[in-house]
């Protein structure tokens, strides 16, 4: 029993990583930073080196981030670590200074989990300079998405955030990461079965 709940598990597992891995995909393809280099490659090759471009893009090992943040949520993103009768969850928001932030946060959240506010719990709210400066990515703008370290590298990534934000670049970076970290373990999968 145990090993069919295992192979149940497994194959919701891979399931979840292949629709992270087409959710980036379409993202990065409906970027504008991707068109305007296929209407580049189209113009001057004709597309045929252009397709090509793009399918090697698509099987070669480096990881293509095509969002970048928006100039707003560089200077008025904020995330904070939420507590409350529902456990911890991690929340993305912007707003014009910290108090402002934590007032928010702790509003929506209340009115999200149907408690009284005093009963939200914000921990660890920083805004975008400040994880920017704490973090170690080479891509600043997914420095905000990290949440632990191993060194100079990154050990943990926030997951299932809320953004009470509707920023595109916001909701683009997350996926763009989320589909890549998907290509990452599923080329390693690929790598131990191999071997």
């Amino acid at each position: 029993m145990a090993r069919a709940d295992l192979a149940v598990l497994a194959g919701v597992a891979i399931l979840a990583l292949a629709c992270l891995f087409v959710c980036g995909l379409y993202v990065y393809w409906s970027s504008e930073h991707y068109r305007a280099r296929l209407r580049q490659g189209h113009a001057s090759t004709g597309g045929t080196k252009a397709i090509a471009q793009h399918e090697e893009e698509l099987s070669g090992g480096e990881s293509i981030m095509a969002s970048h943040l928006s100039q707003r949520c560089k200077m008025s993103l904020y995330r904070a670590v939420a507590g409350d009768t529902h456990g911890e969850s991690m929340v993305f928001l912007i707003a014009a200074s910290r108090d402002d932030a934590r007032t928010r946060a702790t509003h929506a959240l209340a009115a999200i989990h149907g408690v009284a506010a005093h009963n939200v719990h914000l921990h660890n709210l920083a805004s975008f300079h400040e994880l920017v400066d704490a973090g170690v990515s080479e891509d600043e703008d997914l420095r905000i998405f990290e949440v632990a370290w191993k060194g100079a590298d990154v050990s943990a990534w926030a997951e299932h955030p809320l953004f009470l934000t509707d920023d595109p670049g916001l909701l683009g970076k997350w996926a763009e990461l989320y589909a890549d970290l998907a290509r990452d373990l599923a080329v390693s999968a690929i790598d131990k079965a191999r071997h």
